[in-house]
């Protein structure tokens, strides 16, 4: 008797460490996949942060050729170089550069027409995440 009562205790232990087992293996799975979602939403954060500041950075620099070409009276616009009577802008390399000075990069297109009535229009592209994005900006001369 007393032989039964002691393996009736020991497979009563057993099945107490079995469940111990099952619930850290389960709780360790819960925890992989919860560390995995956290790490996803992270990358996602850190890819839109990454394109919310290119944009910012191609707008910006859309607004200020408008507003060096505003001062001017004419401009003249040949092979990516736009020329006005006091500054030059270039594209060159995927980098777009005012009187020397880099403006912003990974420009796919730039490009600057007149329009009537002495107004004229810009264009900037860049390739953000295999997208292309552009900026155009509207301006009247001088």
């Amino acid at each position: 008797m007393r032989q039964v009562k002691h393996t009736i205790a020991s497979h009563a232990r057993a099945f107490v460490l079995l469940e111990l087992v099952f619930g850290i293996v389960i709780l360790s799975l819960i925890v992989i996949t919860l560390v995995q979602v956290a790490l996803s939403l992270q990358r996602q954060s850190i890819a839109k942060s990454s394109i919310a500041l290119a944009q910012i950075s191609l707008s910006n620099t859309a607004d200020i050729i408008r507003n060096h070409l505003e001062t001017e009276s004419s401009f003249t616009f040949v092979d990516s170089t736009l020329q006005s009577g006091s500054h030059t802008i270039i594209l060159r390399d995927h980098s777009i550069f005012l009187d020397g000075v880099l403006l912003g990069q990974d420009i796919t297109r730039f490009d600057v027409k007149s329009l009537p009535n002495n107004a004229f229009s810009i264009d900037i592209c860049t390739n953000l995440s295999h997208k292309i994005f552009c900026v155009n900006r509207v301006g009247w001369l001088r």
